[in-house]
């Protein structure tokens, strides 16, 4: 009807009357063929022209099948790499058991070859007093592996059993050189092989969880799905899409597709505090894209505010007043809400120092922000500088990783001085033993775990800090004390006046690169209160 109304009005008023009829009869025809049209040839044909419902489905249906082709294949280099690395790791101790007998065995061959293949007693040694003779060489070769002389009795024992004793204890001296050597390279080798399977196994764990997020399905929360349509319906916005994929506290995850004349920054101050509202929890805008058109379709993400947040403060200085220091610090905000502290300090003072505490703190954001766990990348980052030089470059570490949505720490020390945590009058230090970063191949992070509350504050330094003060017994009491009398919780104040204290308490001298991080835990408090969503109620 519309169709043949609008035919009449243009063929009136644009064509005249003599043109009428014939455009009454294409019309008329156009209509005919459309109701003799089977329905399923126009949805064939609707999905190939954009706007359309069927249209819309049909990019929907490829881009989920991209996305399932895509997630697949990371999830099977996933599990590449997670075979690849169960199969670099080390063997079963009953298997270990077994090469160790097997080493100590060709040990004794290479032994018995130069001294007992020759000997005349070779048969009455080797094939009636087998048991004995075994025994004997092996206690000879763990006696030696010490450094010392055999002890006086088995010496005896070996000079009675055997007629050329002093020749087989020389070539053993010689052979375990050998044997030593050999050893030193087994174990390097599978240290070598230890590294490699936990890099691909961090490797492995940060593809799974990168496929999971690419399969991130939608799912069903009709109940606040219908109260956040209801609330943008209310505020007069207009929803195109709505994407619920997680409501779990401290980890919501809702997207939405909106229509703006003209954005000003709507997402942020209206529809996260309605949210707020709704879900009973605190949440902000994560991501916008808007569109640049007016009422054109713009993309908003959003997601669960952080509980906490940090404040820091920074106070360092070079040796001697200069320019140049060994000490670096980094602060670094990661995914998931993890909030890293890092100091390193360089062997010495000046360039070199400087250029390796820069490069430790360097690889450490890189594999810390690719999502690899904190243990792992400390570990490899010890393997990377330990195996790329032959010359000595050692740096210390010291890592506060902090959960801004429990508060909870992790302090991981390597070579590092203590640390200490401020809540009113109480201080307490963090302290852990690792030798520094470089100097050996394999080593075991030990990490320390700590709950802060609103309010603590977090005190890391450097050595230079922690050994400068002066004719002080008790540094490390020195310390809790000067940071206790300090009346501020300012954390720049703070670090301010330790480097204060402890330069003062030299005199004026700075004979060491000094550097003090101080962090605030705060309450976080939202920019934008929840605001109720009047009328989103559903019946």
């Amino acid at each position: 009807m519309g169709l043949f109304v609008g035919t009449l009005l243009i063929g009136i008023y644009g064509e005249g009357v003599d043109a009428l009829l014939p455009s009454l009869l294409e019309t008329s025809i156009a209509v005919i063929i459309f109701f003799l049209t089977p329905d399923k040839w126009i949805r064939k044909i609707s999905r190939f022209i954009p706007g359309t419902l069927e249209h819309s489905k049909e990019q929907e249906q490829y881009l989920q099948k991209v996305r399932d082709v895509t997630a697949h294949r990371v999830e099977q280099f996933s599990d590449v790499f997670q075979a690849l690395s169960k199969s670099f790791t080390n063997q079963k101790e009953d298997e270990q058991e077994e090469d160790e007998s097997k080493e100590i065995d060709y040990f004794l061959s290479n032994v018995t070859e130069k001294t007992c293949q020759s000997c005349f007693k070779k048969e009455w040694c080797w094939a009636q007093q087998f048991d004995k003779t075994y025994e004997l060489m092996t206690e000879l070769k763990q006696d030696l592996e010490t450094g010392s002389e055999p002890n006086n009795v088995l010496e005896r024992n070996f000079d009675r059993h055997c007629v050329k004793p002093k020749k087989v204890i020389d070539t053993m001296k010689h052979e375990l050189s050998f044997y030593e050597a050999n050893q030193k390279l087994k174990k390097q080798v599978n240290e070598s092989r230890r590294f490699v399977a936990d890099q691909l196994s961090g490797v492995s764990e940060v593809m799974g969880d990168f496929a999971k997020e690419i399969l991130k399905e939608r799912k069903n929360h009709e109940h606040q799905e219908m109260e956040i349509v209801a609330a943008m319906k209310h505020m007069g916005m207009e929803l195109e899409k709505l994407d619920i994929y997680n409501l779990e506290k401290g980890n919501i995850d809702i997207e939405m597709t909106l229509s703006f004349y003209d954005y000003h920054g709507e997402g942020s101050k209206l529809i996260a505090p309605v949210l707020s509202d709704i879900l009973n929890e605190s949440v902000v805008m994560k991501q916008e894209d808007i569109s640049p058109f007016p009422n054109g379709y713009s993309y908003l993400a959003f997601g669960s505010a952080k509980k906490y947040v940090v404040d820091m403060g920074v106070a360092h200085a070079a040796k001697g007043g200069g320019l140049i220091s060994g000490d670096s610090y980094s602060t670094i905000e990661l995914g998931a809400g993890k909030y890293a502290m890092a100091i390193s300090d360089g062997m010495g003072n000046g360039n070199r120092a400087h250029e390796e505490s820069v490069e430790t703190l360097r690889l450490l954001q890189q594999i810390l922000q690719s999502g690899i766990k904190e243990h792992v990348a400390i570990k490899s980052i010890n393997s990377i500088l330990s195996l790329r030089t032959n010359e000595e470059i050692f740096s210390t570490l010291d890592l506060a990783m902090i959960d801004l949505h429990n508060a909870a720490v992790k302090f991981l020390k390597i070579g590092s001085t203590p640390s200490f945590i401020k809540r009113g009058n109480q201080i307490h230090n963090i302290e852990a033993s690792n030798l520094p970063i470089g100097i050996i191949q394999d080593f075991d992070v030990e990490v320390v775990t700590e709950q802060l509350k609103a309010g603590d504050l977090l005190i890391m330094m450097s050595d230079g800090i922690f050994e400068g003060p002066k004719h002080i017994e008790n540094v490390d009491l020195w310390l809790k004390r000067k940071i206790k009398e300090m009346e501020t919780n300012d954390p720049q104040a703070i670090a301010d006046l330790v480097l204060e204290q402890v330069v003062r308490n030299r005199a004026g001298k700075i004979e060491d690169d000094m550097t003090v991080l101080v962090a605030r835990i705060d309450k976080n408090i939202p920019e934008w209160a929840a605001i109720p969503a009047y009328g989103q109620e559903v019946q």
